[in-house]
């Protein structure tokens, strides 16, 4: 291996470390209040009595701005 190929591999790392540094601490905010999840769709409730609890007009897919309440709580698990 040749000076420049062993320069260009070491950049490469660090760049790779520095990347997967970023990235963890970016994981690691926490949310804001008023902060945007975008436009998820979430499936049909179960029943249509837990699409009367959300307000929402009948048991098919919606979205959060379907609901309504004056306030949604979301919880997130990591399945990963």
């Amino acid at each position: 291996m040749n000076r420049k190929s062993r320069w260009f591999a070491l950049v490469c790392c660090l760049a790779l470390l520095l990347f997967n540094a970023a990235v963890s601490l970016a994981a690691d905010v926490e949310p804001k209040v008023g902060q945007s999840v975008g436009n998820v769709k979430f499936p049909k409730p179960m029943s249509d009595e837990d699409a009367k609890y959300l307000g929402l007009d009948g048991a098919k897919e919606f979205t959060l701005k379907d609901i309504k309440a004056p306030y949604v709580f979301i919880e997130q698990f990591n399945t990963t």
